[in-house]
């Protein structure tokens, strides 16, 4: 019986298929093997890379033709040259041992690694996948396109004196030109430098019907080459790999277990990502198509994006419009000491939020890893926002995230912020320029080494003390006494004006004058401490007309908004306006209940003659409603309609509805006064309510005619806050808490605790109206001020009022 096996004409293609029928002739004497020499479209075109005239198939083709029309019955080829995907009607049978898996990097240079190639040495390959390996292991080398057989290959690095060529071992080793005197052999590790897949084995294709073969084959077949053949392939299967695309992968035997190294890119090679997975052998076909769709996620994710933004110098109102859109809709928050911690309330609430704040000595996070962090989130495809304080690029090292990030392939944008040394300067009253006196300033980091004094400094200080213009230190205030005298040392006049500005453009803002002889003193008894930024020039002087923030009417006063988050920045507008310190520390949040209740009642809208809103968040939740009912304004007809408070009343005016009637104080018994005259028995009112609020209005209108109420919302306690006011209560630093129901009474006692009432009596409270000066008595808390109306602004005026006193 004779089987023709078919094979290339190249050396190497006869070399390794000659090796096969010896093998098969042993094991099967009585069989007559016949080798078949069939030119390929591969071999006949020498010129061009191949992922410039085909793919792989280029070096199958014509084999598989043979195959297909019985010409011949076995077809021999490199396992690393085989499609990810073959004709239908052919299969690859079971393999040989393997030869070794490994790439190998032929050199004239006697060296031992990659590593030490000369620098910009110029290097052959025609595969992407050894490209983007050698590319990632040593930037530096030139590599140029490179085809034809071995020792073509090999006569084309001598006679072109390149610095190498890359190849693959085991067909090095099959023709025995794996070790030569011409070159020096650097094997590369196949768990470090990944080989194509089942490269080293022999492919053995054949038509699927023909039995004869595989029993021929399997006669001869290696166990752990079979596996290893299997996850391999596997895995170029799942990404349908081919020669347009970096992809490799080799599988490891340890004991009982295999480990798949697999490596996959995008077709230019701007994204590769090597990875690996561990399992059994008998899951070797399982686990390269688990690490395939890993691999494939890891390349095709959405790459993120990092804005380095900078947070301003302290008011959040300085926080710029674009800075402000990406807080609110960023996946990742990461955030500095000197950033206003408010700015964190407008973040997502699924928004992960990571604290890195840097301040002398003490460092939450070291800048090199908040580096690699900033790269992590941007690689798993995250919005972030590195939200720095002032500008990311005035001493704020957001040029090194910057440099990492683009080295990672991570885009970034920045996004400016207000520096210190503008917006601190102009929030103490000082200009950074006036034409009357200086038309240049100068901005210099405080923060000297330790041999700033000795000569050897990098601050040229016989020119910082010569200079006209003004000169700001940021972070100095340590070195105060130590710049002032190496200023006079060098020329400056020693009553040149020098304030110390620290925290600037926050509530707690304090600002100390002088001159470079006494402003050392005066920053020490006033206890100035860091952040503070100095600045020396005769701007300084322009403090008393030009200072407006620290003469705001509420400046330096803390006050406490204990209102759900969602209902609070009206009033901490109010307070930030006037110069106060609005200190969120929100004890309630309002979630929707009854849903399907409030539909009903909006399904059946026509049949009441009268509905009262008593709240904004009743509006928003019956609107809401509205909408999952298909409805609109026009649902109200000729209802009557009563809002209880200003904002009740602006929320329906915002969705096109007039209040009919909103009492003159907002408390039950004035809504009743007001409406009972309005009242008959043939009335009927609907009440969307909270379900937390007195039933006195209920119980008392349904003495005139009938009063549907339906529980729409409910208040409960929130306990998540980025701040707890229990120290600065404890401390006496606390002048207000402000109060604008009985719950947010109720519940700021239980998360502040009892046991702490005395410390919240050390503040001043303010009730919004009678019902919550109740419960705060009931709970043991003095009510200092009671607003007049009951409303958030008439909290405010007498919050103002009484601050004037």
């Amino acid at each position: 019986m004779k089987i023709k096996v078919g094979t290339r004409g190249s050396m190497l293609a006869r070399t390794q298929s000659q090796w096969l029928i010896d093998v098969l002739a042993k094991a099967h004497p009585q069989i007559n093997f016949e080798m078949v020499i069939i030119k390929t479209k591969g071999d006949l075109v020498q010129d061009k890379p191949l992922d410039k005239i085909g793919d792989k198939g280029l070096f199958t083709k014509e084999l598989e033709d043979a195959l297909l029309s019985g010409e011949i019955h076995m077809a021999i080829h490199s396992m690393k040259d085989m499609p990810s995907k073959l004709p239908e009607g052919l299969v690859l049978t079971v393999p040989t041992i393997r030869e070794d898996p490994r790439d190998v990097l032929l050199t004239p240079h006697h060296i031992s690694s990659l590593e030490e190639l000369p620098e910009g040495a110029v290097v052959a390959t025609g595969s992407k996948r050894r490209i983007c390996q050698i590319k990632k292991l040593r930037p530096d080398i030139e590599l140029i396109g490179i085809r034809g057989n071995i020792d073509t290959r090999i006569r084309k690095m001598q006679e072109q004196k390149l610095d190498g060529i890359v190849l693959a071992a085991a067909g090095l080793k099959r023709i025995g030109r794996f070790e030569d005197s011409a070159y020096q052999t650097v094997s590369l590790p196949e768990n470090m430098f990944v080989p194509a897949p089942a490269q080293g084995i022999l492919a053995v294709e054949i038509r699927a019907d023909n039995q004869q073969v595989k029993e021929l084959m399997a006669a001869i077949s290696d166990k752990n080459t079979r596996i290893q053949m299997q996850a391999e392939r596997s895995f170029l299967e799942t990404l349908n790999g081919s020669c347009h695309i970096p992809v490799g992968a080799f599988c490891e035997i340890k004991d009982q277990t295999i480990v798949l190294y697999g490596l996959y890119g995008l077709e230019d090679g701007s994204r590769v990502v090597t990875q690996s997975i561990e399992g059994s052998p008998e899951e070797a076909e399982n686990l390269g198509k688990q690490l395939a769709k890993k691999c494939y996620a890891a390349v095709h994710q959405q790459t993120g994006k990092v804005y380095l933004a900078g947070g301003g110098c302290g008011d959040p109102g300085l926080l710029t419009v674009k800075a402000r859109e990406i807080l609110e809709k960023a996946d990742v928050v990461v955030y500095d000491a000197l950033v206003n911690e408010r700015f964190i309330n407008d973040a997502r609430a699924d928004a992960e939020i990571i604290y890195v704040g840097k301040r002398a000595g003490n460092h939450a996070m070291r800048q090199e890893d908040i580096n690699a962090l900033l790269v992590k989130k941007g690689q798993e495809g995250k919005l972030v926002l590195r939200l720095k304080g002032g500008d990311p690029y005035v001493f704020g090292r957001g040029g090194e995230e910057g440099e990492d990030l683009y080295d990672a392939g991570v885009p970034f944008e920045v996004i400016p912020g207000i520096t210190s040394v503008i917006g601190g300067l102009a929030y103490a009253g000082i200009p950074i320029t006036h034409r009357d006196c200086v038309s240049s300033f100068h901005v210099i980091t405080g923060h000297l080494k330790s041999n700033a004094y000795d000569g050897s400094s990098d601050l040229d200080w016989p020119v910082l003390g010569k200079l006209k213009g003004t000169i700001v230190f940021l972070m100095g205030v340590k070195n105060l006494e130590k710049i002032c005298a190496e200023l006079v040392k060098n020329g400056m006049n020693p009553d040149m004006p020098v304030a110390v500005v620290h925290r600037a453009s926050t509530p707690y803002q304090r600002v100390v004058t002088g001159n470079l002889k006494t402003i050392y003193e005066i920053a020490t008894n006033e206890k100035i401490t860091a952040p503070s930024l100095i600045v020396v020039g005769e701007v300084v002087n322009k403090r008393q007309k030009l200072r407006f923030f620290d003469q705001k009417p509420l400046f330096g006063k803390n006050i406490i908004v204990t209102r759900s988050r969602e209902q609070s920045s009206q009033m901490v507008e109010k307070i930030n306006e006037l110069g106060g310190n609005a200190i969120e520390f929100p004890t309630i949040r309002i979630i929707p209940i009854n849903e399907a209740a409030c539909d009903q009642k909006v399904d059946v809208l026509s049949d009441y003659s009268h509905i009262i809103f008593t709240s904004i968040n009743g509006v928003e939740i019956f609107f809401d409603s509205l909408t999952r009912c298909g409805k609109d304004a026009r649902a109200f007809g000729k209802l009557h309609i009563t809002a209880i408070g200003e904002g009740t009343k602006k929320a329906l005016q915002q969705r096109c509805l007039r209040a009919d009637f909103v009492p003159d104080k907002y408390v039950g018994e004035e809504l009743v006064n007001g409406l009972a005259p309005l009242l008959n028995k043939n009335s009927r009112v609907l009440i969307p309510r909270s379900k937390n609020a007195r039933i006195y209005v209920v119980e008392e209108l349904s003495k005139i005619c009938p009063v549907d109420e339906v529980q729409t919302y409910e208040t409960v306690r929130e306990d998540h806050a980025t701040e707890n006011p229990l120290e600065m209560l404890e401390a006496q630093k606390i002048d207000y808490i402000t109060f604008t129901s009985s719950t947010t009474v109720q519940f700021f006692v239980d998360k502040i605790g009892a046991e702490h009432i005395d410390a919240i009596n050390t503040a001043k409270a303010v009730s919004i109206g009678p019902q919550t000066s109740k419960k705060c008595r009931e709970l043991g808390i003095n009510v200092n001020i009671e607003a007049e109306p009951y409303t958030i602004q008439g909290i405010v005026d007498a919050i103002l009022k009484d601050s004037q006193k």
